[in-house]
Order: C-alpha cells, then structure tokens, then sequence
C-alpha cells in the first residue's frame, strides 16, 4: 500500500467527517433551536433558523458530511465548512474544541487544485496507454503538482495534531490540574485503593502528564522520536477513554469520545512512516496563508487567554481546570415560576431558607451534553436571560468561582450587576 501524502489526506477528509457526524450526533439538541437553553449568536443580528428549518438544516448537512466521506470533494468540503461558520455564529455554545479542531483541518483541502487525485499515486499515469505523449505528460505534471501540494495539506494537518498536544499539556502547567486530576478524574481509584502506596503513586503520576503531553507533541515532530510519540499518543486517548468510562462505572461527557477515537486514527495515518511538516514548504506553496493564518491561530492566539483574549476551548485547555464554574441561586418564592424542563437540573442546598441552586454546566451537560463554555460574555448573557422573567430574577444571584482553584475568590452578582461581570478580570 502505498501511503503517500494524496492517499494520507483522502483518508483524514473521512476520518474528520466520521468524527463530526458522531460529536454533533451525540450533542444533537445543540444543533438546533427548538430547546431551552438559550442561543448565543457572535451578533444579535445574525439569523436563527425556527422550528422545524433548523431540523431540516442539520438533516441536510448531515447528508453533505456523508456524501463528503463517501467521496471527498472540493465543493461539499466548502459546503460543509460554510454550515459549520454558519452553526458557529448562530451559538457560541458550539464553539466546542473538536469542532473548532475539524473546522481548522478541513480548511487546507479547499485550496487543493483536485481532491480527486488524492486517490491516485504516480504510477496511475502508466495505465493510459492509449494517451499521447503529450497527455501523459502533461497527467505527469499535474499529479506532481497535486502531490506537493498535498504534502504541505498534510503537514498542516499535523501541525494542527502536534499543537493540540502541546497546548493539552501547557495549560495543565498549574494546580488547577492536579485538583481535577484528584477529584474528576481518579477520585473512584482513590477511593478504593486509598492515598497510600498505589494511590499515592497514581495521584503522584498527575505531575508527569501535563510534560508526557507536551513531549508527544515534540517527539511527532523529531524522526527518532516519532514512532514513540505515536505510542505515547495513543496510550493517552486510551487512558483519558478507560478514565471516563470504565473507572467511572458510566460513559462520562461521552461527546468528547469520538474525538479521542478521531485523534488516535489521525496520529497513526498522519505521522507513521512519513515526515513531519516543513516551514518552508508551506511558505512556498499556495497554502501559505491559510497555513499561516493556522498556524497562528494555534501557536499565539492561545496565549491571549491568559489575558481574558481568547477562549479557554480555543485555546485546548481541556480538564486543566481552568474553567469557571456558575451557579445560580434561585429564590425560594421562583421556584414555581421555573420552567419545567429547567427543575431536573435543581439542587437543593439544604439552605434554612429552601432556595435551590442552578449549576450551568449541569444545566449544559444535561440538555445539551456538551461542556458549559465558561467565558464571561456567555456568563452575561445568560444572567440577563434569567433577569428578563420578572419572576425569576428576585432574590436572584449569581455565583461565579474556580471549583479547581480554590484561590481565586468567589464573586457575587445580582441583575443589576450584570455589565460588571468580567469586566476587571
């Protein structure tokens, strides 16, 4: 078999479409209007879809992302990349991770001359014996132009791997990881196997994974180094996976498994027995741009979020516990005035006065089984959407902290507070 850059890339077009079929699938309510939870248009002007339009829109991109894998193309990854901006400035609350990680992987197969030569290698050329001399020629030149021009599509493509290892295991480079590590992700083993011996050592084990991610990243990038790499990569999917399931008892955010499935088949078809992406190569071709335009949305960009300038999900800050957590006191007298569907997602505190407290992300991860994106223009404006119903807003308050930093204290907001929120942080 020959794997070679036009037949790597055929493939990642499949993989990344399988994978954006099974997260929106199993996120499905996020996709569509018809739900409580609000929509969070990038502007007010930009258009809903109503019921049952937005049904009909998802069927029909679902339908262009299968025919994509059927048979990759130019014109349906153009389709399927403008419904995802489309989906995308409709509700920031699909501004999820590997959404944005498909959306960036499939933008260097729009500036390939023929996505139908990716199927073909070289030797293809001598099948036509009845072509001319000058065809052949000619057949020749343009399967070598595809083919250069693949390879730096693909080197792209790991870059864009390569980054969201290295960000992984940066941004887990705080306390904020260790607390998760302890209380999310291993709590049930050390509850069972105590905080000695075993126990001590696999809470140990939390300091080394953030440099274990990072070092996959480089070692993708090194010759020497990268079949390791590619083993460490997918001992890690493995680890996160048998993390969220089998130690938990239950599928745990199960959104994010077709993605740990995505990036472990992405590791091995870009990176095993082939070289990693050159500089200079995507410099000089015609994918310098958007190459350019990746790479820095992947190399700076994710450091304007330790100054409140980029989002944490944007930035691959995954389980590092840097995300904020919500809470909303809901006065005793509005209970009876919330809305049904909203009442599962209650808890009672066991406050003297009987009020109940709302966690947004309990709240997302119910309804629309995606993580609460925590950024402060999100936090706002779901605040002002409980302070509009005259009979919920009274006595209502917002509670906004770090569960994994305990440090950082927690603030207080009422509705006449709401153009406050965030705006000194």
């Amino acid at each position: 078999m020959n794997w070679n850059s036009q037949f790597r890339l055929h493939w990642i077009v499949r993989i990344l479409g399988a994978g954006l079929l099974a997260g929106m699938i199993l996120s499905w309510k996020l996709w569509i209007t018809d739900r409580l939870y609000p929509l969070f248009p990038v502007w007010e002007w930009v258009p809903q879809f109503t019921h049952p339009l937005d049904i009909i829109f998802v069927l029909l991109f679902f339908g262009c992302v299968t025919w994509m894998i059927y048979k990759p193309g130019r014109l349906f990854i153009a389709i399927v990349l403008s419904s995802m901006l489309i989906l995308a400035l409709q509700d920031q609350s699909r501004w999820q991770p590997w959404f944005y990680q498909y959306g960036m992987m499939l933008v260097p197969f729009l500036f390939l001359a023929e996505l139908g030569h990716l199927e073909q290698t070289p030797s293809d050329t001598h099948h036509a014996q009845g072509a001319s001399k000058k065809s052949r020629k000619k057949r020749r030149r343009l399967l070598s132009q595809t083919g250069e021009v693949a390879s730096v599509a693909l080197g792209i493509q790991q870059m864009i791997v390569i980054m969201v290892y290295i960000w992984g295991g940066i941004h887990k480079c705080q306390t904020g990881w260790m607390s998760v590590w302890e209380n999310s992700l291993i709590k049930p083993l050390l509850e069972s196997w105590g905080t000695e011996g075993i126990g001590a050592a696999l809470f140990a084990f939390g300091y080394v994974i953030p440099v274990f991610e990072i070092l996959t990243g480089l070692g993708l990038l090194i010759k020497r180094t990268r079949h390791i790499a590619i083993i460490c990569a997918l001992l890690t999917h493995l680890t996160i996976l048998v993390l969220l399931g089998p130690v938990k008892g239950t599928i745990s955010n199960s959104v994010v498994w077709p993605w740990n499935f995505v990036m472990m088949v992405l590791v091995v078809v870009a990176f095993y027995k082939h070289e990693c992406f050159s500089l200079t190569g995507i410099k000089n071709s015609r994918l310098r741009i958007p190459g350019m335009v990746i790479g820095a949305l992947l190399t700076i960009a994710p450091i304007l979020f330790y100054f409140g300038l980029w989002d944490r999900y944007l930035s691959f800050s995954l389980y590092a516990g840097q995300q904020q957590r919500v809470l909303i006191r809901v006065d005793p007298k509005a209970i009876e005035h919330v809305p049904e569907e909203l009442v599962q997602y209650l808890f009672d505190p066991k406050a003297p006065d009987g009020h109940r407290i709302l966690s947004l992300s309990g709240w997302s991860m119910g309804e629309l089984n995606v993580p609460f994106v925590s950024e402060w223009r999100i936090i706002r404006s779901l605040t002002e959407w409980f302070c509009e119903n005259d009979k919920l807003s009274p006595g209502l308050v917002v509670f906004v902290d770090h569960q994994h930093l305990p440090d950082i204290p927690r603030r207080y907001f009422r509705c006449n507070q709401i153009e406050e929120m965030g705006r000194d942080n």
